[in-house]
Order: C-alpha cells, then sequence, then structure tokens
C-alpha cells in the first residue's frame, strides 16, 4: 500500500514533447503525478523503477495562476510517497524535466531542492533531545540551564520550510516509542510546530492576504484511513477507503467542534 502527495517546489522545471522524446523519456504531467502513481503502483521500488524514464512535459494548469497575471502556468511541485513498510522517496523534476530520486527520511516541504535540506541538517548536529544540564566553561565559571529543554536550543522556530524541515526532522525523531494505535495523535503532535495560524505570515507588508495552514491531514496506510483537521476546527474527521468501493464518494469534512465522551 502507497500513499503520497505534491509540495510546492520553485526549481521544478519542464520542457517539450520533443526533447523528452531525443532523450528517451515518457512525458507526464506534473499535476498528475501523485494520481497517476497511486493507480499504477504498488510499492516504492515500481516507482523509483518507473521515474527514471519519465519527464514533466510544460502544461498550464486551468486553475494556476501564480504570478497573478490571468494567465494559466503549470504548478512548480516535487512529490513523496510511502509505504506501510516504512520506505519513502521524493521525486523532483528539476533535471530539465526529468526526475532526481532520492531516499526520504520521511520528511519533507517546500522548497529548495531535496538534497540543500539534507544538506542544512548539518547545521543542527548539536541539538539532542535531553537537557544540557550545564557547561563547565572554565573551572570557576559553571553555566547551568535554565529549567528545561536546553538541549533542543537552536531549534529554528520561524515558519521558513527550511526551519519547518529541521523541527519536523528533529521532533519526528525524537520521538519516545509508541503503540500503534497512538501513531495518528503523535503524528499531529509533531506537524503541530509546523502549522501556520492565520494572520501571522502576511504575503507581503501591504497585504491582508496571509499564507496559513488550510488543514492537516494524517494518513494510516495500514488501514487506508484518513484523518483531516480543517484550521477552523480542533476536530478531526475521519474517513476510511474501503477495497469494495467502485464508485466516487464524497463526504463532507466537519467544521463542528465536538467532544468525544
Amino acid at each position: 500500500m502507497v500513499g503520497g502527495d505534491a509540495q510546492y517546489l520553485e526549481e521544478a522545471s519542464w520542457t517539450t514533447l520533443e526533447d523528452l522524446k531525443k532523450r528517451s523519456l515518457k512525458p507526464i504531467i506534473g499535476e498528475e503525478v501523485v494520481a497517476y502513481v497511486l493507480s499504477n503502483f504498488g510499492s516504492i521500488a515500481e516507482i523509483k523503477k518507473a521515474f527514471s524514464n519519465f519527464g514533466q512535459i510544460k502544461t498550464n494548469y486551468p486553475d494556476w495562476d501564480h504570478a497573478d497575471t490571468g494567465i494559466p502556468t503549470p504548478i512548480p511541485m516535487h512529490y513523496t510517497f510511502s509505504d506501510n513498510f516504512g520506505n519513502s522517496i521524493v521525486l523532483e523534476p528539476v533535471d530539465k524535466g526529468a526526475f532526481k530520486i532520492y531516499d526520504s527520511i520521511g520528511v519533507m516541504t517546500n522548497s529548495p531542492q531535496y538534497s540543500w535540506h539534507l544538506d542544512n541538517l548539518r547545521n543542527y548536529l548539536y541539538l539532542t533531545n535531553h537537557n544540557r544540564g550545564h557547561h563547565q566553561l572554565t573551572a570557576n565559571l559553571d553555566i547551568k540551564q535554565i529549567e528545561s529543554g536546553s538541549g533542543l536550543l537552536g531549534l529554528p522556530g520561524d515558519y521558513t520550510a527550511p526551519s519547518r524541515f529541521i523541527r519536523s526532522t528533529f521532533l519526528s525523531k525524537f520521538l519516545a516509542p509508541f503503540e500503534r494505535q497512538q501513531g495518528i495523535t503523535q503524528l499531529y503532535n509533531v506537524f503541530k510546530s509546523v502549522m501556520i495560524p492565520q494572520g501571522i505570515e502576511h504575503v507581503n507588508d501591504h497585504s491582508e492576504t496571509c499564507d496559513y495552514t488550510g488543514y492537516w491531514s494524517g494518513y494510516d496506510v495500514d488501514q487506508r484511513t484518513i484523518y483531516i483537521q480543517p484550521e477552523d476546527c480542533p476536530t478531526m474527521t475521519k474517513f476510511s477507503l474501503s477495497e469494495n468501493i467502485t464508485e466516487k464518494i464524497t463526504q463532507p469534512i466537519s467544521h463542528t467542534f465536538k467532544v468525544n465522551e
């Protein structure tokens, strides 16, 4: 069982059908990558093998106009896929439409390219999941920590994609072992640190428009279940996919706070 998603990548590239043919690459439309993969492949190994032969062809997506010019443009994205065995890969169309393929560390975000995010981890070697206690700087100067949490001092707290990547990586890897039924709760606890509240991040200093986290979703791949929480409600809505479904079903997401009793 494989799950996947797409996220924004400024460095994404496209090319023409003619160029792809010259390079012996099969064309694929970026906006259809996730649906295509989930409809045609059952393992990470299959995806990795197939996408060494694909290239992203440029098309103008009708619902996307990033520069507000009124002209549809392709959506710049990169893609991540994970299976229920813990395997995960990242696909980035950055080589004139061709894909660079990375084995994922289990964390994904927006730009820059994945290799940059991995290199950036080297700036945070000092972060730990335990208190440092004190630092005997000299024989006469013993610096003691303030309260608790000194091991994570220096963890970036802003909402840029690089900082969100660092927070997600260290917090997810520092989690104590947990039971399977606690997985969604633990996943959500990590994601709370990177969810952007509405009003915090304006597009520019003259705009009332904000970037914010519109919804959170978590997947239980083994159970074919998704949990969704819209930004205007602390309650999650749960949907499970049945193997017997033969037609498209649309269901509403709850925007009403509920208390489980």
